[in-house]
């Protein structure tokens, strides 16, 4: 009988291991491969089969598994690394602003307004006029016009110079929103048409929470900021998700050729429905975590409470209800610290706008919007409307009330972090464990001492990698802020944080470098302290993100049963030189077991030529862009 049993176990095995030869459809061997796993483990061969990784270790051993129909790619040596996870990256608004010239204004829902031919207040009318008349609107139909090419002089003009009194000219019946040249959720311009409807709908709401300008009688001069202005987002006309899902994929498709396979950003109701399309299709070439950013477009708490946060497919899934934006960027930075009167070397410069002193956005908001503050008083010059309530800190209860996540958030300033620290703090006393993987994104500027306090909460960071602004921020506020402030991953890392990499900003792989340098674009380090080892820096671009989207246990490392997310190097990460790593180029990207992109050189060295694969260089697919006039300070989103 014993006899019997063993003969029927190695008779089992045998037929179980050629089960799993012929399941194994992949095997990448003669390779480095960076698993990412508890022990940073490398290894020589992975197996796939189907979807997920099979199996981790020496090529040897891998290649027995292999059946008659088992693709066999010898590497030589090549580098293989987990998908790169971007937990901030606007793909939405990339796709629209690069490629929204196929699309056009009419069906994006979204006019352009050319700054560059506008000299005054009259030339910025007579833009809106035209397009009142050009196109048939219905009656009550909301246009949104985006902006481009601002001037310190443009600014001035949309914050001083123009009232709804004015648009009410141009647009005398037709409610109509336009940016006021900040980033998007911040600040917005609408006619006597669209408060009258805003008022009627959310009057109550408006007058306790704001934020609004008065005119001198103290009636609303048609500027709102936050939550006010966001109020119209969802009386927008919403484009046709057929019309915006091509353009959509086509930013995917870049940055599949970066070697990102997952990425995560706030995402309105009219982007969700487009890749709810591509999603429907089997068309997602990145995996897509999302914050439900509706969700504050309005006080109606029933539009987003049961939502549950993790919901969706293996490629588009819900990571949060986002805010949006707790303050502005560059200028908006809502900080505590004192600023001196040098200018930047850069004004144009991305997340350093407002510390140029010459802008006339700094003169209105010495300390920059501080929207989590209830004595910030919106305006120029702090001449908003009075409030009654903070709906922002109003929100973040109600998010943990309801069982939700807030993350996708954007938030900027030392102010801003110490002020949304000490409202979670609040809400996990009210609700123990409610903010536990909560997360905010940018780590612009971070006082030290609050590193502690966000731990305690178990806050998760999603930071932006580069120092390209540390020579600006110092002048504006001292070598110290800049060597201490400014983005402190290893800080976080220490105090046992989760951070993960933005992808904003950054092309290929300049973020990854920048996690290991410091350096900025001319060489200097900032921050030395906070630079990271090259495999802790590998760490927070995958396996950190993966914690960030809420889907740790399957992607973000080279691990038995995870995803097959993969990414095949064309120089070794861990021996190039540290400036070098920018120049890195993905040979091949795999998402669940399928190449997804690959190098035109890759694709003819192995003659793999995958139906539905990508096979073009990055360049390449850059050279298909079709601008669209507009910004991210522009977008509707």
């Amino acid at each position: 009988m014993k006899k019997f049993l063993v003969v029927l176990c190695v008779t089992l095995f045998f037929l179980g291991n050629t089960n799993a030869q012929q399941d194994i459809d992949l095997i990448l061997y003669n390779a480095k491969v960076l698993t990412v796993d508890a022990q940073s483990s490398i290894a020589e061969a992975v197996a796939v089969s189907g979807k997920k990784i099979a199996a981790v270790g020496k090529s040897s051993d891998l290649l027995r598994l292999a059946g008659p129909n088992t693709l066999k790619v010898d590497l030589k040596g090549r580098t293989v690394i987990p998908g790169i996870v971007h937990t901030h990256s606007h793909v939405n608004q990339a796709a629209e602003a690069n490629y929204g010239g196929e699309v056009g204004p009419e069906k994006l829902k979204m006019f352009p307004l050319n700054f560059r031919i506008v000299k005054t207040k009259e030339d910025l009318l007579k833009q809106i006029k035209d397009v009142v008349h050009a196109f048939q609107f219905h009656p009550g139909e909301w246009i949104y016009f985006s902006v481009t090419d601002l001037s310190a002089e443009h600014i001035k003009l949309l914050w001083e110079g123009i009232t709804r009194w004015d648009l009410d000219q141009a647009a005398p019946s037709q409610p109509i929103m336009l940016s006021m040249g900040v980033p998007a959720n911040s600040g917005y311009l609408t006619n006597s048409t669209g408060i009258e409807i805003l008022w009627s709908k959310y009057g109550d709401f408006i007058e306790k929470y704001g934020r609004y300008w008065p005119d001198a009688s103290g009636k609303p001069d048609g500027h709102l900021e936050p939550p006010a202005g966001r109020l119209a987002y969802p009386l927008l006309p919403a484009p046709d998700p057929r019309d915006l899902a091509p353009i959509y994929k086509k930013t995917l498709e870049e940055l599949s050729a970066e070697g990102v396979t997952t990425a995560s950003t706030r995402l309105a109701d009219y982007s969700i429905a487009a890749y709810e399309l591509l999603d429907s299709r089997g068309e997602m070439p990145v995996r897509l975590a999302y914050g439900f950013q509706s969700a504050f477009d309005t006080p109606d708490v029933s539009r987003w409470k049961d939502k549950k946060v993790g919901s969706g497919s293996e490629t588009l899934w819900l990571n949060s209800v986002s805010g949006g934006m707790v303050d502005g960027a560059g200028f908006g930075w809502c900080t505590d610290l004192k600023r001196n009167d040098r200018a930047v070397d850069d004004p144009k410069a991305f997340g350093v706008l407002g510390l140029d002193q010459r802008n006339p956005m700094a003169e209105y908001y010495s300390r920059g919007w501080c929207h989590l503050d209830i004595e910030f008083r919106g305006g120029p010059r702090g001449k908003g409307a009075s409030l009654r309530g903070n709906y922002f800190a109003d929100w973040f209860g109600e998010v943990a009330a309801n069982g939700g996540r807030s993350a996708n958030i954007h938030v900027g300033g030392d102010a801003s972090h110490r002020q949304i620290i000490s409202i979670l703090e609040k809400v996990d006393s009210a609700k123990p464990g409610s903010v536990k993987g909560w997360g905010m994104d940018h780590c612009h500027l971070i006082n030290p001492r609050d590193v502690a306090r966000a731990a305690r909460l178990g806050l998760m960071f999603s930071c932006n990698p580069g120092v390209t602004d540390g020579a600006n921020v110092a002048k504006v506020f001292g070598d110290e802020v800049a060597h201490n402030y400014l983005r402190p991953i290893k800080t976080l890392l220490d105090a046992g944080i989760n951070v993960s990499m933005e992808g904003e900003g950054f092309d290929r792989w300049q973020g990854l470098e920048a996690l290991v340098t410091r350096k900025d674009r001319e060489g200097r380090i900032w921050g030395p302290q906070q630079r990271l080892d090259r495999m802790t820096a590998l760490r927070v671009a995958t396996l950190n993100g993966a914690r960030y989207v809420l889907k740790e246990s399957q992607i973000g490392s080279i691990e038995n049963g995870k995803l097959a997310d993969l990414v095949i190097l064309d120089r070794d990460y861990l021996t190039i030189p540290e400036d070098e790593i920018s120049e890195m180029q993905a040979l091949a990207t795999l998402m669940g077991g399928k190449f997804i992109y690959l190098h035109p050189a890759f694709s003819q060295e192995y003659n793999l030529t995958p139906a539905g694969a990508i096979i073009h260089t990055h360049e390449e697919l850059l050279s298909r862009r079709k601008k669209f006039p507009t910004t991210t300070l522009g977008s509707r989103s």
